[in-house]
């Protein structure tokens, strides 16, 4: 009778161990979709974040390119463009801040912001977008006066 006993304590015990490895199977596998999903929702938000940027400074090209080419600031100063500061001009969006460079064909940036020849000697424009802490930016060329 003993031997029955003794007999069914070991099965019990290898139910437990069974249902502790169980457990512990279930809960590695939690743990690790658990970490797949925290670190797919930080680069969810690290492409927004990115891509808002990036939106916001393309928004800044096209908003100076419009000034400059249906503006009539051919002879103006870059100050008539917008606030300009060393040759920068800078503007705040919905969802952000851009800030404009010009440069010349040599790529050397322009810092006169009283220059009134400025126009025939930009080449290009470079627009650097700023969405919370993340920066990007886009270089356009610009067509030279005729």
């Amino acid at each position: 009778m003993f031997v029955k006993i003794k007999s069914l304590s070991h099965r019990k015990g290898s139910v437990l161990i069974f249902s502790l490895i169980v457990l512990a199977f279930m809960l590695v596998s939690a743990l690790s979709i658990a970490t797949v999903s925290v670190t797919e929702k930080r680069a969810s938000l690290s492409t927004e974040k990115s891509s808002r940027s990036f939106q916001v400074a393309d928004s800044g090209v096209e908003i100076m390119l419009q000034k400059i080419y249906k503006g009539g600031f051919e002879t103006s100063s870059l100050s008539a463009l917008g606030t300009c500061d060393n040759g920068e001009i800078s503007d705040t969006l919905n969802s952000g801040t851009y800030t404009i460079s010009f440069y010349d064909s040599g790529n050397t940036k322009l810092t006169d912001c009283d220059d009134a020849a400025w126009r025939s000697k930009v080449a290009k424009i470079r627009s650097a977008g700023v969405s919370g802490n993340t920066t990007r930016a886009v270089e356009v060329g610009v067509m030279p006066m005729p």
